[in-house]
């Protein structure tokens, strides 16, 4: 529930509030604006008791139920979209940057040509996996802890951020210092206890949706991120897994506009792994543009043909401003409609 108290409430008044709010089983987040402050009451409200008899006490002002589950990333929570910053790029501040770079770490030379590609565009945020979690054991794993040398060695030279995926616990540790902001992907989205072990790690997360969650499981594992700790959280829409095999994965264009009705959470899209093929990429992420994405999450390789992995969806990173110049126009579309 969300419980706002009357202008200009005393401390005395605050605490006198939250005391009771915890005495009746719920965890209370305050929140401080100029002249109110808000309570952010964290529980089960089917099973608690209600706290609706706290709009008895002189201090409160209203009181609304939130029976989502998600409570802290909903838009009743805070109504003003949330804005992330990684390094010298924000998402959900109204632009719509673009990450991009490799499906995995091969090489140093791979990826080297990879980052340089993107940073001569002015491409600020470069997937950078040295971990690739695959369905079968027999694909590429990616580098490992070679891969993690290599962005090291990188980064000395390029002035980009890094997004790498966190397969789990034990590489949350080995990426601390070298990446920028953690990825957990669909095969992990669900994966409570690596959410709340990332969380505390101290860098903004990237959550995929999984490949057949519901939105509101999407936005529930979410939450486990901003409980435990992490307040800078974007989602990202990748494609859910579909009968129809004509496209990878089936983006769930709806997702991304539902999404931002019910968060205040930053949206991104990633239509590299949703298309399964280069020539739908750029479609799919003018129709992600449109349905409102605060940004694209997209795959570049120097050399698409003999990548290791996911060589049939991924751009050339020396073309890849072909691609931007594709969508600018929908960008600039877009932006100036959401003013």
């Amino acid at each position: 529930m969300i419980i706002v108290l009357r202008a200009h409430a005393t401390e005395t008044d605050i605490q006198s509030v939250s005391d009771l709010v915890c005495s009746l089983r719920y965890q209370p987040r305050i929140i401080r604006g100029v002249e109110q402050t808000v309570l952010a009451c964290i529980g089960d409200e089917l099973s608690n008791r209600s706290l609706e008899v706290l709009k008895t006490l002189p201090a409160v002002e209203s009181v609304f139920p939130v029976q989502r589950k998600f409570k802290l990333v909903s838009r009743e929570y805070h109504a003003e979209d949330s804005c992330v910053k990684i390094k010298d790029t924000q998402i959900g501040c109204g632009s719509i940057p673009v990450i991009a770079g490799p499906c995995a770490i091969e090489s140093y030379d791979q990826f080297r040509t990879a980052v340089s590609d993107l940073e001569k565009i002015k491409i600020q945020i470069i997937r950078a996996m040295p971990f690739k979690p695959r369905t079968s054991p027999y694909d590429f794993q990616g580098l490992k802890l070679d891969g993690v040398k290599i962005m090291r060695d990188v980064k000395k030279e390029f002035d980009v951020a890094f997004v790498s995926e966190v397969p789990g616990p034990a590489q949350i540790e080995i990426l601390n210092d070298i990446t920028d902001m953690y990825q957990v992907g669909a095969r992990n989205a669900q994966n409570y206890d690596l959410l709340e072990q990332i969380a505390k790690a101290g860098k903004p997360v990237l959550l995929k949706r999984g490949m057949a969650m519901t939105i509101e499981e999407w936005l529930t594992a979410a939450e486990y991120l901003v409980v435990n700790g992490c307040q800078d959280v974007i989602l990202c829409e990748r494609g859910l897994r579909s009968f129809d095999q004509t496209t990878r994965n089936l983006l769930d264009i709806g997702a991304v506009a539902v999404a931002k009705q019910l968060t205040h959470l930053p949206v991104v899209v990633d239509p590299s792994h949703a298309a399964g093929v280069r020539s739908l990429v750029t479609p799919l992420a003018r129709a992600a543009i449109a349905a409102g994405a605060d940004g694209l999450l997209v795959e570049a390789h120097p050399d698409p043909v003999n990548a290791f992995s996911d060589a049939a969806q991924q751009l050339k990173s020396s073309t890849f401003k072909d691609f931007l110049d594709d969508i600018q126009p929908w960008i600039d579309l877009a932006l100036k409609t959401r003013v």
